[in-house]
């Protein structure tokens, strides 16, 4: 697993917990489970969506440009 990954599943990981102990005592388990199971599918889709987004305008950008920045000919 690439190092970019540890700050989005601890991010991730805090959600679930803020979302299990910020819970409602109304509310049941098998809510508070299925409400944690939504939002990390959510917020992880997205920072993959994202990703996808990055390596593909990446991957648009002409080689001139890059050489360019690099300032090599």
């Amino acid at each position: 697993m690439s190092p970019e990954w540890i700050p989005l599943l601890f991010a991730a990981a805090l959600i679930a917990v803020l979302l299990l102990m910020l819970r409602s005592r109304e509310q049941s388990r098998r809510v508070t489970i299925c409400r944690i199971v939504v939002m990390e599918t959510i917020y992880l889709g997205k920072a993959l969506l994202g990703s996808l987004i990055v390596a593909a305008v990446a991957g648009a950008i002409p080689n001139r440009y890059y050489r360019r920045m690099a300032r090599e000919k």
